[in-house]
């Protein structure tokens, strides 16, 4: 619990992807930090070190080869070496194309702890953390090859550009986890407001229910012959 609240109060300083670090916004956690993210994270490592695996043994082969050739001798330790450091690129390029730029509270669905309260969630597509609205979003480039988010509403309306360097591919994931979220976080907010309402008409109908009403032996209703015979 006190490790909770101390990951509340301060800030996370996650890298991003088009460099630099990203200063997460107090009470909100990244992607990354969530069982969701960490398991889409593992996936994208394991793919990549695949690639690199096979890729580094080709490499090795290649580089004693060419060496045989050239100098009529082979380095074991300068083409070891070599494919060391292919491997640790490739396990840096994983983690940074792993980092989707979202932030989600405790009450979102990724968190996987219950929702007490509204969920939230912000993304960072350029200098700062925004609120993307309930519309799911929509990548397309512009005519100066600049990739622009758009929301799906009536008018297709840009929420923002988003400066990175990054594959289509890769933001076209990214994009799809973000849309994800966007979509639980309606669903648990709508939740929420259902049961608001709920509890409002409740407390409307006991309130109803609490009123004092007249007793109806004290409800007297006299028509002309009664009076006619009260008068008597």
């Amino acid at each position: 619990m006190m490790r909770l609240k101390q990951a509340l109060q301060r800030r996370f300083h996650v890298p991003n992807p088009s460099g630099g670090c990203m200063d997460v916004p107090v009470g909100m956690i990244p992607f990354s930090n969530t069982r969701s993210g960490k398991e889409y994270a593992d996936s994208i490592i394991k793919t990549k070190l695949g690639r690199a695996l096979l890729f580094s043994i080709i490499v090795l082969i290649g580089l004693n080869w060419l060496m045989i050739i050239l100098f009529g001798f082979t380095n074991i330790l300068f083409s070891i070496g070599a494919v060391c450091l292919l491997f640790g690129f490739s396990i840096k390029i994983a983690k940074i194309n792993s980092l989707v730029p979202l932030v989600v509270n405790l009450n979102h669905p990724f968190m996987e702890s219950g929702s007490v309260a509204e969920s939230q969630i912000m993304v960072k597509f350029a200098d700062k953390w925004i609120d993307p609205g309930n519309n799911r979003l929509k990548l397309a480039k512009n005519n100066l090859g600049h990739w622009i988010v758009h929301r799906q509403d009536n008018d297709l309306s840009i929420l923002s550009i988003w400066v990175t360097n990054q594959k289509e591919s890769i933001l076209n994931n990214h994009l799809l986890i973000i849309n994800q979220a966007i979509s639980l976080n309606n669903a648990v907010n709508e939740s929420n407001n259902e049961f608001d309402d709920a509890r409002e008409r409740e407390a409307q109908e006991s309130a109803l229910l609490e009123r004092n009403w007249l007793p109806e032996e004290e409800i007297e209703v006299q028509g002309p012959i009664s009076r006619m015979f009260s008068n008597e």
